[in-house]
């Protein structure tokens, strides 16, 4: 078996164990249905011949889940129909279906998931590719398992490969279809009831659909989990990180050579939480080497503020702000420096047991260089969702 197709076999393997021993019991389905209305400024972050937008769409969403004694099953279907055609509007269609398996001894978890998805380029990577707005097929498999050596020491070993394909573009911009796996083992030591160290590494390949461009990165880094009180915890991990980026040139059929470069630095990710008898504050800081729709894994910086404030038991309210700056390497001239200043708001009122009413407002900055280019957008979405009695079949 090829190393594209190890992981998705393991996957496989272990989904059929899961599922043989889920033969017996009761599964449970949880239906929700909803209606939404989506209103942009400029929905695809253009800087010119832009125009806003206002669409409406369908939601259903009907996740079931399976428990036993030792093993829980998680299907998670969820459709979005939109009254536009294609995925270059604001609201386009889209069809998920995510599998998660989960099998539990007295030393030893695995937990299974894989996920198929057909939606839109338009708002991915925090609309870093919303020129694009073509279609995005997405097929992905991870496999992660746990085993505790000791009473305080834990092996983790998590294996994952996702396979990214584009439709074609009208525009300018176009994106590379690719694949990309990683590795990443660690060993985590509990010093005492709320501090966990952790020593990690991680290797993945990043392949270009086209076999002409490749990239290659490991990294190794420590990381602190401390309980610092029953209202403050901390989470981080940083280290050392190499990249090495190949490009195959080519004049007709023939390869005229190979070029390589390679990067190191440091990678990073940080979460600061209060946990409040109501309010949850949140802060994260990352930096880190991510696959995306270009020619070359991208690095990635990130930096969030966020909250949650379940008001009563009826209201509930959200809010962020997030900044976001990406290094995309380019096969021909130079790296494009994108960052993007992403601002929401909701609130949730459960107005009946059965019925939910849900406000979201936002505000997208993005500055694209070289040249330096800057364009914003303001969002409003109204969603009413109405969840049904659970399903209980065998």
């Amino acid at each position: 078996m090829t190393h594209r197709g190890w992981p998705r076999g393991c996957l496989l393997a272990a989904v059929m164990c899961i599922a043989s021993g889920a033969k017996a019991g009761v599964w449970v389905t949880d239906p929700v249905l909803g209606l939404a209305a989506d209103f942009s400024t400029n929905p695809g972050l253009r800087v010119a011949d832009h125009t806003s937008e206002t669409h409406g769409a369908v939601l259903i969403d009907t996740p079931t889940t399976y428990h036993a004694d030792s093993i829980s099953l998680s299907v998670q279907p969820s459709f979005r129909i939109s009254d536009s055609s294609g995925y270059s509007s604001l609201a386009s269609d889209y069809a998920h279906l995510g599998v998660r398996g989960e099998i539990d001894s007295e030393r030893s978890s695995v937990t299974v998931t894989g996920q198929l998805a057909r939606d839109s380029s338009l708002y991915y990577n925090y609309s870093v590719n919303g020129s694009a707005g073509v279609r995005r097929d997405t097929s992905s498999e991870d496999v992660a398992w746990i085993r505790a050596l000791t009473e305080r020491l834990n092996f983790n070993l998590d294996v994952n490969s996702s396979r990214v394909l584009y439709g074609e573009s009208s525009s300018f911009t176009t994106l590379t279809d690719y694949r990309y796996s990683s590795a990443a083992p660690s060993l985590a030591w509990a010093a005492g009831e709320r501090t966990t160290f952790t020593v990690l590494g991680a290797a993945g390949l990043y392949d270009s659909a086209d076999g002409r461009t490749k990239s290659v990165n490991s990294n190794v880094e420590l990381g602190l989990t401390r309980q610092f009180s029953e209202l403050w915890s901390v989470n981080a991990t940083a280290g050392y990180s190499r990249e090495t980026n190949t490009i195959d040139e080519y004049f007709g059929p023939f390869l005229l050579g190979s070029f390589r470069a390679t990067n190191t630095g440091t990678v990073y990710t940080a979460n600061v939480t209060r946990q409040g008898r109501l309010l949850t504050v949140a802060a994260t800081a990352s930096r880190s080497l991510v696959p995306s729709g270009f020619s070359f894994l991208s690095l990635q910086q990130s930096y969030q503020l966020g909250f949650h404030y379940p008001r009563t038991e009826r209201w509930s309210f959200d809010g962020h702000v997030r900044w976001l700056k990406s290094l995309e390497p380019q096969v021909v001239g130079p790296t494009v420096n994108q960052s993007y200043l992403d601002l929401g708001l909701s609130a949730a009122w459960l107005f009946t047991e059965k019925w939910t009413l849900t406000l979201r407002a936002s505000r997208l900055t993005a500055r694209y260089t070289p040249p330096a280019i800057d364009v914003a957008a303001n969002g409003v979405t109204v969603e009413l969702s109405r969840r049904f009695d659970s399903l209980k079949w065998h």
